[in-house]
């Protein structure tokens, strides 16, 4: 199973993540403000049983099981009718069935509190209506355990805890709705994110190349910052990314090779600064390189470009490498070692150098080469019998510093040597 990579789903989907939670978040706000807004408040009683007859404990148990039978009374035409009356409330806009489900009673346990509530669209009219509903109840529990010639228990129910207007509604619940839009919009873009970078046909990573292709990347030269794309500091970077890939060449190579070839997967792959800074990298390690663009030179030339390339295994023994070098068009023999550009399609050329165990390195552009196009050159030089030395990468993320070299693994090793020797020979 192949490993899922958070950190650049993350690195590439954050703003895409960032923007779904802040929609996710406004929608859920947005839903709630067309909502009727209900507040609530409570009235709390306490019940109160007097008695000559009775004792302290039988006094208690006679209120923890009176008190339990209390709250149903909340809704009792009495405690209704009274409410509406006290607030003046229209029959034709509140029925009875409205009252009764605007009210509620509840005990709390092992108490002998009775908290009645009301919701109501606003806060003045619920603290109203709860004050009344708890006056109207205490009134009829009274009436009703009271009786007339029954002296044993004098019950009363006194408001200890009036009802105060609520500061905000409790619905529609506003903070957790909300809360939940902007975890619905996290997940929603997490999933566009892990979608669009998995679906991605695009190369970013030494990973991408190895899976497309199977060749080590020789170089990484990450792009110019944006900030300050001819500042000290990008040019320093990538002067490093152009000395590490020559050295990486060099280890897989050989340091004895007299030129390298960059195939670009596509005209759009590979930078005319990229050849220029293996110029300059080979130029600091003493060797005077010279650039052959081949892809100018076939496009001037009106004869097909692979017309006289040189092949081995022609008639006559196998071309020098000297003669190789020297039919590359406008190639200087006062060069110590020559960059040559070549597109993917002088398979000729490119037989006749990778004969003489010149290196060839593919060259791709990250965020721009696809995998396609990675595969359908490297395809085409293993049909040749081609086996590029590795994989140019240009335009890389600046934060990428990690050694290339550290993704080699021993085949890579392994192909390399077998390529030295036959250069040696």
């Amino acid at each position: 199973m192949e490993d899922v990579p958070y950190g650049r789903i993350l690195r590439e989907g954050w703003a895409i993540i960032l923007l779904a939670a802040i929609v996710g978040a406004a929608i859920a706000y947005g839903i709630t403000v067309p909502m009727q807004r209900t507040y609530a408040a409570s009235s709390t009683l306490i019940l109160q049983v007097e008695s000559d007859q009775a004792s302290l404990f039988e006094r208690n148990q006679f209120s923890q099981a009176r008190i339990k039978s209390y709250p149903p009374l909340v809704d009792s035409p009495e405690v209704v009718d009274g409410v509406r009356a006290d607030l003046g409330l229209d029959p034709a806009e509140y029925s009875d069935r409205d009252i009764m489900k605007m009210l509620s009673a509840e005990n709390t346990t092992d108490t002998v509190l009775l908290v009645v509530t009301a919701q109501a669209p606003t806060a003045k009219m619920s603290a109203d209506m709860a004050n009344s509903a708890a006056k109207h109840t205490s009134a009829l529990i009274e009436s009703t355990e009271n009786t007339p010639g029954d002296s044993r228990y004098t019950v009363t129910m006194q408001q200890v805890l009036p009802a105060t207007q609520p500061a905000s509604p409790v619905s529609p619940q506003t903070l957790p709705i909300v809360g939940l839009g902007l975890i619905l919009g996290l997940a929603v873009g997490a999933i566009v994110a892990v979608y669009r970078t998995t679906t991605n046909r695009h190369l970013h990573t030494i990973s991408d190349v190895r899976k497309a292709c199977g060749l080590p990347v020789v170089g990484r030269v990450p792009r110019r910052s944006r900030l300050s794309p001819n500042g000290k500091r990008s040019r320093e970077v990538q002067s490093a990314a152009y000395a590490e890939t020559v050295s990486n060449v060099v280890a897989l190579a050989g340091a004895d090779h007299r030129a390298i070839v960059v195939v670009p997967t596509s005209p759009h792959a590979l930078e005319v600064q990229a050849v220029a800074g293996l110029v300059q990298a080979y130029a600091e390690l003493g060797r005077r390189a010279q650039i052959v663009d081949l892809r100018a030179a076939a496009r001037a030339s009106a004869s097909p470009p692979d017309a006289d390339a040189p092949r081995a295994g022609r008639k006559g023994g196998t071309v020098p490498l000297a003669d190789v070098l020297t039919r590359l068009d406008g190639y200087d023999a006062a060069a110590d070692i020559a960059v040559a550009i070549l597109d993917p399609g002088m398979t000729g050329t490119l037989a006749g150098l990778a004969a003489h165990g010149i290196p060839i390195v593919i060259g791709t552009r990250a965020g721009e080469t696809t995998v396609t196009e990675l595969i359908a050159v490297s395809m085409r030089m293993q049909v040749m019998g081609i086996r590029p030395l590795g994989v140019l990468m240009t335009g890389t993320r600046s934060g990428a510093n990690d050694a290339v070299a550290e993704s080699w693994t021993a085949s890579d090793r392994y192909v390399t040597a077998a390529q030295g020797d036959a250069q040696s020979r």
